[in-house]
């Protein structure tokens, strides 16, 4: 009874390394960074900012953006690793194994300032799924006293996007400001 026990303990625990290293190896691709954050001035012609994809294996893989949560006014195109027009949202891409691949978003805020992001869904063949996703903050400095005036909000405290804490809205850098009333905000001042 004893060895009968260990036996299917021993079995178990086989089959569950053989279910994860399956899952594992089932993986074609990685991506670098899942989030990728983009900041810019309203008077930019574009924005852009980039992450690559490895490949595991050799294969082709679809992509398609899933979500465009931008501003009434501004545009995006893709590179991946060649760049599209403005208004192509999917493709495909076939991968060699051990390659990197160049994947970037552009923002064309013609000269509107806010904020918004872009979601790209990339699958392969055997079911890995991965989403990147590009946050957008493009400002101006009317923008933050829109958005105070607004919201009827005063500024409690103001940190670089390292943790620092500053006195005052710098220019030109992307900071979190969190309000009187507990809410935070991520912006970006032009001027």
């Amino acid at each position: 009874m004893l060895k009968q026990k260990i036996m299917y303990k021993k079995l178990t625990l086989f089959s569950l390394f053989l279910i994860v290293t399956g899952i594992v190896f089932a993986q074609s691709f990685s991506v670098d960074d899942n989030v990728v954050t983009l900041n810019g001035s309203s008077t930019d012609v574009s924005i852009a900012n980039n992450t690559f994809l490895n490949a595991l294996s050799s294969e082709t893989i679809q992509w398609l953006i899933v979500d465009a949560s931008i501003p009434e006014g501004w545009e995006f195109s893709n590179c991946f690793p060649n760049c599209y027009d403005i208004g192509v949202t999917s493709g495909s891409l076939e991968m060699l194994e051990g390659e990197s691949y160049y994947l970037n978003c552009h923002i064309y805020p013609n000269e509107i300032p806010g904020e918004g992001s872009v979601t790209m869904q990339i699958l392969d063949n055997t079911g890995t799924v991965e989403e990147v996703t590009w946050q957008a903050v493009v400002g101006s400095a009317s923008l933050i006293e829109i958005y105070l005036d607004a919201n009827e909000k005063e500024i409690k405290s103001i940190y670089t996007m390292d943790g620092k804490m500053v006195s005052e809205l710098l220019v030109n850098q992307l900071q979190f400001v969190v309000f009187s009333d507990g809410t935070s905000k991520q912006l970006y001042i032009t001027e």
